[in-house]
């Protein structure tokens, strides 16, 4: 994949650079430095000059994504798919009219984008043995995500298990299935056998596929006290003592969203599996949609 970044000289960048060095530090980005020059629209000249050059130049570049509000990359859209390309826009909700929004292939609103987790796995090395089903919960949302990032295959309910591992390692490019207890991709998937299901198409050179299990939630709720924090997974002291439930931020009810949870906030939350207590193993339950209380 072949990313740039270009942006102006001033003020409001000055106050933002400090965050786009970090994102662009651990983001295989180019940065792109570009100087107003007391002239109008500098910088959107520099990408449109830029875009169509790279459009020429390179025939093995297919498909551009022109993130922007300013409804004038319309024309610029046009010109790509003129080239052959294939153009995907990317505004806000509120600033783009329909001529930006209909002159991409594709187009998507900012608000409606999932926020890349990057803490969603979380490192055995450095967490308790207590946790381990805490883990293993991890990998099954970090595996769900690439799920659904995934097209479907051929208007089916499945998905193609080599392109689920593609945006596998788009996500996380130094993931290893081996850290998992497994060797390979088909292993993990079917150690996931809660939340996957595996079929291939019978032939000698299988070709496999993954779909969602069917999963109903519990429409049980409780109210507790956030317990713990582990990255961006929560742990909550069910008020009823009957044990700890965890549950991924992601999956926190939408009107609480941004909400950081600290320790001893009191929510409410609905329950997907009750606690497990036996001699061999001690799991804590799971929660979603929590909402703060009191």
């Amino acid at each position: 994949m072949f990313q740039r970044f270009a942006n102006s000289a001033g003020k409001s960048f000055c106050r933002r650079r400090k965050l786009w060095k970090d994102q662009l530090n651990k983001t295989p980005i180019t940065a792109i430095q570009q100087f107003h020059h007391n002239e109008k629209q500098a910088v959107d000249k520099l990408i449109m000059m830029d875009a169509i050059e790279m459009a020429i130049k390179h025939e093995d570049i297919n498909l551009f994504a022109i993130i922007a509000s300013d409804n004038g990359y319309h024309s610029l859209s046009l010109r790509l798919r003129e080239l052959g390309k294939r153009v995907i826009g990317i505004g806000e909700k509120a600033k783009c009219n329909s001529i930006w929004i209909k002159s991409c292939n594709e187009f998507s609103y900012l608000e409606d984008l999932d926020e890349k987790d990057e803490d969603i796995l979380l490192n055995e090395k450095n967490e308790n043995d207590e946790d381990i089903n805490l883990k293993d919960f991890s990998l099954e949302k970090f595996i769900e995500t690439a799920f659904d990032s995934t097209p479907f295959y051929n208007g089916t309910n499945t998905k193609l298990l080599s392109q689920i591992w593609e945006t596998v390692y788009r996500q996380k490019s130094d993931f290893n299935v081996k850290d998992y207890g497994v060797k390979s991709p088909r292993e993990l998937i079917l150690k996931l056998n809660s939340k996957f299901k595996l079929t291939d198409d019978g032939k000698p050179q299988r070709t496999f596929f993954v779909e969602k299990t069917d999963f109903k939630e519990n429409e049980a709720r409780k109210t507790g006290v956030i317990k713990r924090r582990i990255k961006n997974f929560r742990i909550i002291s069910a008020d009823d003592e009957s044990g700890d439930y965890f549950f991924y931020m992601g999956e926190i009810n939408p009107q609480f969203k941004g909400n950081k949870l600290e320790k001893g906030t009191k929510v409410d939350f609905k329950i997907v599996d009750i606690p497990k207590n036996n001699d061999s193993e001690t799991k804590n339950g799971r929660a979603t949609d929590v909402k703060i209380i009191g």
